[in-house]
């Protein structure tokens, strides 16, 4: 289980509908289950390459490019890696372990995309080097705008398995 306070909670959510129609992006840090830091990291996506672009499954590739720039960050996400980087230096100063990251989906249920699914797994493929512990991936839908939902999942082997998270 993974217990998210409230005003985290809020926070995660504020942020999903300040960038709707964009997908956002974070961190969530901090001590055994439970997160004490959120860090917020920007979608770079409508700034990635062509050729960078080429990480995504091929059906939303296609989909990317037929998009502009600037609508490609309404699919999907990329997190910046150099807020990344300041993020981990944060969480190791502070003696904390990064737990999720989040991610929002702004037409769509919380549920990992095929697409999330390829990421986590290319993630999971350098995290024990990096020794980063596994993450939960959290999603925040705000398919229904009034009534956002959040849920976490661990994948593993190209399958999500739904972790229980609380709101505190």
């Amino acid at each position: 289980m993974l217990a998210i306070p409230s005003d985290i909670w809020e926070d995660m959510i504020e942020h999903a509908r300040a960038l709707d129609p964009h997908e956002c992006c974070g961190i969530l840090a901090g001590r055994n289950e439970t997160i004490t830091e959120h860090y917020r990291i920007t979608n770079i996506l409508a700034r990635m390459s062509e050729a960078e672009l080429a990480r995504f499954d091929q059906a939303k590739l296609s989909d990317l490019k037929q998009l502009s720039p600037a609508e490609r960050a309404d699919i999907a996400f990329q997190m910046d890696a150099q807020e990344m980087s300041q993020a981990q230096k944060d969480i190791r100063q502070k003696d904390i372990t990064l737990k999720a990251f989040y991610h929002s989906h702004t037409f769509s249920p919380a549920r990992p995309s095929i697409t999330d699914i390829k990421i986590a797994m290319e993630f999971e493929s350098y995290r024990e080097k990096l020794s980063i512990p596994e993450p939960v991936h959290v999603i925040i839908s705000l398919q229904d705008k009034t009534n956002p939902i959040i849920r976490g999942y661990r994948i593993r082997n190209s399958t999500a398995t739904e972790v229980p998270i609380e709101r505190q």
